[in-house]
C-alpha cells in the first residue's frame, strides 16, 4: 500500500516538475517579485489523511482515497486563476499507483483577498482526490 506521505511527495514532484512553484502548507515565506513587491505564484498543498473505506472480503484495506487541498495563491485573482489552470495541467489525470485511479478535481472555490496580507495575496482552493491501491 502506498503511503500517505509518499502519494504528497508525488504530487508535489509533479506540480515543481512542471514548473508550478510547490509548497507544503503552511507557507510562511512565500516568493516576491523583486521589482514590485509583490507575491510570485504559488500552489500552497495541504495534505489530508487517507480514507480507508474499501475492505477486502478477509476483512484487510483493498484501497484508499487520497486528497489533497491546494492554496493557489498570487498577487491578484488571475495571478491565482493561472496557478489553478497550473495544477490541473500538472496533476489533472495523474495516476499515483498502477492500480488505482486518476488524481481528479472534486472542489473549487473562487479567488478571494486575504485580509490583513502584506503584500496583497488573492487564494483559492481547489481539492484533488484519488483512490490508491498496491
Amino acid at each position: 500500500m502506498t503511503t500517505l506521505t509518499s502519494v504528497h511527495t508525488a504530487i508535489r514532484a509533479a506540480l515543481t516538475g512542471a514548473g508550478v512553484h510547490a509548497v507544503v502548507g503552511p507557507a510562511d515565506d512565500l516568493p516576491t517579485d523583486p521589482d514590485t513587491g509583490l507575491v510570485g505564484q504559488t500552489a500552497v498543498l495541504w495534505p489530508t489523511p487517507g480514507w480507508n473505506q474499501y475492505t477486502r472480503g478477509c476483512g484487510l484495506s483493498s484501497g484508499r482515497v487520497d486528497r489533497v487541498l491546494i492554496t493557489c495563491v498570487g498577487a491578484s485573482s488571475f495571478d491565482a486563476l493561472a496557478v489553478a489552470d497550473a495544477v490541473e495541467a500538472a496533476i489533472g489525470g495523474m495516476r499515483i499507483t498502477a492500480k488505482g485511479g486518476t488524481l481528479t478535481q472534486t472542489m473549487a472555490s473562487q479567488p478571494v483577498a486575504e485580509p490583513n496580507s502584506d503584500p496583497r495575496r488573492v487564494s483559492l482552493a481547489v481539492e484533488y482526490s484519488t483512490i490508491t491501491k498496491g
